[in-house]
């Protein structure tokens, strides 16, 4: 995971899932009455709630509205101030399959002093991510979507230089220098991620994503980006040459293996039709999303186009 990450072993933890990921991010921080915390109008459930849930601490959850269906980045500096903590954003918008500049970003709050995390789930595995060269110091991901992994498998990446910044909040016995010591109760923490994984992983959810893993570094993730963006220029010149409406981005750099467009009836329809024929799509904030991964075909595509 940290070669696909451009990480460090040390800087990997392995969590249930996106959410539980975000979570221990949201609530292992210490906050002072005052803080605010910057995240988007439109994001996925996930990546709101555990900041919304920080208002018990007296802490501000500002969302930044998004301008023609994309982040601008001159909203995001307009909304921080000198009490501004994290800023939280998807790398691929759920709804939109938008993919956000995380580069611009993290440099952002990098000039601000704003820890910068980042919900990985919708591009992770599709597209190339370098966390050290886009400044995130956190990021969750869940294995079951791009990744192709089982449930119940997450990562959870924390940048080394703010570890200690992070409390484990699953604190136990294999939080720590040495497990096996198990009545030294003033041991510290194991100085890498896995202080934040529970005590019984979940091994064969784990054995199964490291094989999974394998195939896709064997593959390349730069090999699997331009065969899902060859799949997905496709669907995009079929759908504009059927007179669909897109809300997908069609710039190179806002590009992502996630098209979302407008359906020309009841989206639920299209979606029974296009299920009946063995082409799972689905319908988000009254969108078509359609996420082609490298396995898929043209053949597939062109049966999708069919349908409509």
């Amino acid at each position: 995971m940290a070669r696909l990450l451009g990480a460090r072993p040390e800087e990997i933890g392995w969590v249930q899932n996106t959410s539980n990921a975000i979570n221990m991010v949201a609530n292992g921080l210490t906050w002072q009455e005052g803080d605010n915390v910057i995240t988007v109008q439109g994001e996925f459930p996930a990546n709101v709630y555990p900041w919304l849930g920080l208002k018990r601490h007296g802490v501000e959850a500002r969302l930044v509205e998004r301008k023609d269906g994309r982040v601008a980045l001159d909203d995001v500096a307009a909304a921080m101030d000198s009490r501004t903590r994290l800023l939280s954003i998807s790398f691929v918008d759920f709804g939109t399959g938008v993919r956000n500049d995380l580069a611009s970003l993290g440099r952002l709050c990098n000039d601000r002093g704003v820890l910068f995390n980042v919900d990985g789930i919708q591009g992770l595995g599709a597209l190339k991510l370098d966390v050290e060269n886009m400044g995130i110091h956190f990021l969750s991901a869940g294995a079951h979507k791009w990744l192709m992994g089982p449930q119940g498998v997450g990562v959870l990446y924390v940048r080394r230089d703010v570890l200690n910044q992070l409390w484990p909040l699953t604190a136990n016995w294999y939080s720590v220098v040495n497990r096996d010591d198990h009545l030294n109760y003033g041991q510290p923490w194991v100085e890498t991620a896995a202080r934040y994984e529970g005590s019984t992983p979940n091994v064969s959810g784990l054995v199964a994503f490291n094989a999974v893993l394998g195939m896709i570094l064997d593959a390349g993730i730069e090999r699997i980006e331009a065969r899902v963006l060859a799949l997905t220029d496709r669907l995009i010149e079929g759908l504009q040459s059927k007179g669909y409406t897109l809300i997908s981005s069609t710039r190179p750099e806002e590009r992502s293996g996630v098209v979302c467009f407008k359906a020309k009836g009841d989206p639920a329809e299209l979606l029974e039709k296009a299920n009946a024929q063995g082409i799972i799509i689905a319908v988000r904030v009254g969108a078509v999303r359609v996420s082609p991964h490298f396995y898929n075909t043209e053949e597939e595509i062109d049966r999708l186009l069919a349908i409509l």
